[in-house]
């Protein structure tokens, strides 16, 4: 499968210019992004980039590529990332890492946002695999919580706030914040979805990228498969 990885990040070289602003998420598919800019790119040190992921940052450092702080941009030209899984009509899941609020952050500002996968996270309709994960002001818990089992009551949801498997402490997200993963034994409406949990006071925000992405790029045994988004 990682060879899968390195054929999607290979795909991303095709979008890239001179003189370009590019956002990176985190993952293996970004790192091998990263190496190949560095590798393969003759115009790689007219080139900047922002990330949101500690670990891409010392990644690009590593490889004395120029990185930007975003939060002092209004926009960048590209922003490659990867997903947990993305459907057909390019709505994806970013649970994993806990850093969705500031990767949609990068996502949003850029012109074009690319999801870079192999074929095992590509679904036609995302399902409940993955959890949502919501990123939440710690004193907003209880009354989050609560709020989402009742409105989402006939779903079975399911929470539990992300813990240290070593200490059981709540995971401190980079913005001080609690990460609560929410299980759903059948997805709502990803539109409604998105804007109900968003719309809860205290909540920053949430690990369904709905909307948002302008292609995926799909990696597969027989080549490159690119979506592009219709609306």
């Amino acid at each position: 499968m990682s060879e899968l990885k390195k054929d999607a990040a290979r795909a991303a070289l095709s979008f890239l210019k001179p003189n370009q602003i590019i956002g990176l998420g985190a993952g293996a598919t970004i790192g091998h992004l990263v190496d190949l800019i560095y590798q393969e790119v003759s115009f790689k040190d007219s080139m900047s980039f922002v990330t949101p992921s500690l670990q891409t940052a010392k990644l690009l450092q590593s490889r004395s590529l120029t990185c930007l702080d975003y939060s002092e941009l209004s926009e960048i030209d590209y922003h490659f990332d990867g997903c947990d899984q993305v459907d057909d009509d390019l709505n994806a899941l970013k649970s994993g890492a806990g850093i969705h609020t500031d990767e949609k952050i990068c996502a949003t500002m850029a012109k074009k946002f690319i999801i870079l996968v192999d074929k095992d996270k590509s679904v036609p309709v995302l399902n409940t695999t993955f959890p949502l994960c919501v990123e939440l002001l710690p004193n907003a818990l209880t009354f989050v919580t609560s709020t989402i089992e009742s409105l989402f009551s006939k779903y079975q949801v399911r929470l539990s706030i992300r813990a240290n498997g070593e200490t059981n402490a709540p995971v401190i997200s980079a913005n001080g914040n609690f990460l609560l993963d929410v299980y759903f034994d059948t997805l709502p409406e990803l539109g409604a979805l998105n804007a109900t949990i968003k719309s809860l006071p205290g909540v920053l925000d949430h690990s369904l990228f709905y909307q948002i992405a302008s292609k995926v790029i799909i990696a597969t045994p027989d080549g490159i498969k690119i979506l592009a988004a219709e609306r």
